[in-house]
C-alpha cells in the first residue's frame, strides 16, 4: 500500500454543521493520522465570504481536505488555488449531496445526471492548483439500482486524471426525501464499489455509508481502499483515540483523559468572544446521547451555556470524562 493510500485508509466524512474548524482541532487532538473533511463549503461563500478563515481555517491539521460545492468552472478553479494556499492536502467536490437548496445551486447529487460537465470542472480544478483533486459521490440517482449508470459516470469523470474517489454506496433521492432520510433510507450497494474498484484497480475508492462501528470499520478497510465515517465520530469523537492504533499500528490508543477536555478548552477559550458557544462546543455535546444516567449533565450544561459560563463548562465535561471514559472509548 502506497503513502497516498494509507493516508486515507480511516477517513471522518464531511458534515454540514458539524466538521467545523473546531471540530476538526479537536479530532486531530484524538488521531495523529485520521484524515479530515471540512464541511462542504459552496464556492460562492469560499471565495466571497468575510468570513472566510473562520469557515475554512486549517490550523494544520493534516491531513485533511477541504470540500467544496459549485459546478461553475473559473469558481472551482479559485476554490482549488484558495484550498492550496490555506495548506490543505486535498480539494473534494461534492457530487453526493441530495438537498433542495444544493439542487437550487446546480451541484451536489443532481451533477451526477451531468458527468462530463463533473470531469471537466475536476479537469480545471487539477490545473488550477498543484494539489490533490477527488470526488464525493453516490452510486446512483433515484429508487432504482442502475450499474451502468453508476459505471458510465466514473468512467467519463476519471479521464480527468483524478485518482481517488470517496462513494456513500447508496443512491440519491433527490425529491421527496431529506438529506437525513438520505442517509439511511435508501439501500446500501457494497457491490457496486467492488465491482468499480474490479474496472480501475488503479482508482482508490474509499467506501461511505452504513458504517456502524471501529469494528466493522476496520474489517471494510481490509476489503476496500479506505472507509469515511461520519455520524459514528459526530456522536462520539472520542473514539477516534483508538484510530491510531487499530488502523495505523501505533504501539497504543491516545489516552481519554481529563487533559483532553483542558487542551480542548484552552483551545475554544480565547474565541468565545467571536464565535457561538454552541458552535465551539458543538464537536463534543454529542457525547451525552446515548449514555445512562446523562441528564443532569444535560441540564447543567445547557444553564452554563445559556449563561456563557465556559469555567463551568469545563468542570462539568471534566466530571462527565472522568464518570464515563470508559463508556466514551
Amino acid at each position: 500500500m502506497n503513502n497516498k493510500s494509507k493516508k486515507r485508509i480511516f477517513c471522518v466524512a464531511p458534515m454540514m454543521g458539524y466538521t467545523t474548524p473546531h471540530a476538526r482541532r479537536l479530532y486531530r487532538m484524538l488521531s495523529s493520522e485520521a484524515f479530515l473533511f471540512t464541511e462542504m463549503i459552496a464556492t460562492k461563500t469560499m471565495i466571497h465570504s468575510k468570513n472566510r478563515d473562520l469557515i475554512i481555517e486549517n490550523d494544520s491539521n493534516n491531513p485533511i481536505a477541504l470540500q467544496v460545492g459549485g459546478s461553475e468552472i473559473d469558481d472551482l478553479k479559485k476554490c482549488s488555488k484558495i484550498a492550496k494556499s490555506y495548506n490543505y492536502d486535498e480539494i473534494n467536490l461534492n457530487v453526493g449531496c441530495p438537498s433542495k437548496a444544493v439542487q437550487k445551486g446546480s451541484f451536489g447529487a443532481c451533477l451526477m445526471k451531468k458527468k462530463s460537465l463533473v470531469r471537466n470542472c475536476l479537469e480545471q480544478m487539477k490545473n488550477a492548483a498543484d494539489i490533490e483533486v477527488s470526488v464525493k459521490c453516490r452510486i446512483g440517482i433515484g429508487k432504482e439500482f442502475n450499474y451502468d449508470f453508476f459505471s458510465d459516470f466514473i468512467n467519463e469523470i476519471i479521464k480527468s486524471d483524478i485518482s481517488i474517489v470517496y462513494v456513500h454506496a447508496r443512491n440519491a433521492i433527490l425529491n421527496g426525501l431529506s438529506p437525513k432520510g438520505n442517509r439511511n433510507i435508501p439501500p446500501l450497494n457494497y457491490d457496486f464499489i467492488k465491482k468499480i474498484k474490479a474496472e480501475h484497480p488503479k482508482i482508490q475508492f474509499i467506501l461511505n455509508g452504513g458504517i456502524k462501528n471501529l469494528e466493522n470499520a476496520y474489517k471494510l478497510s481490509n476489503e476496500y481502499d479506505g472507509v469515511m465515517v461520519g455520524r459514528l465520530i459526530q456522536n462520539n469523537p472520542f473514539c477516534l483515540s483508538k484510530i491510531d492504533k487499530i488502523f495505523f499500528n501505533y504501539s497504543e490508543k491516545k489516552a481519554i483523559n481529563e487533559k483532553i477536555i483542558n487542551e480542548y478548552f484552552n483551545y475554544i477559550r480565547p474565541k468565545i468572544n467571536t464565535e457561538s458557544i454552541f458552535r465551539l462546543l458543538s464537536p463534543i455535546l454529542q457525547i451525552f446521547f446515548g449514555i445512562p444516567n446523562s441528564k443532569k449533565f444535560k441540564t447543567d450544561i445547557h444553564e452554563n451555556m445559556k449563561n456563557h459560563k465556559l469555567d463551568e463548562l469545563e468542570s462539568l465535561f471534566l466530571q462527565f470524562i472522568k464518570q464515563k471514559k470508559e463508556i466514551l472509548i
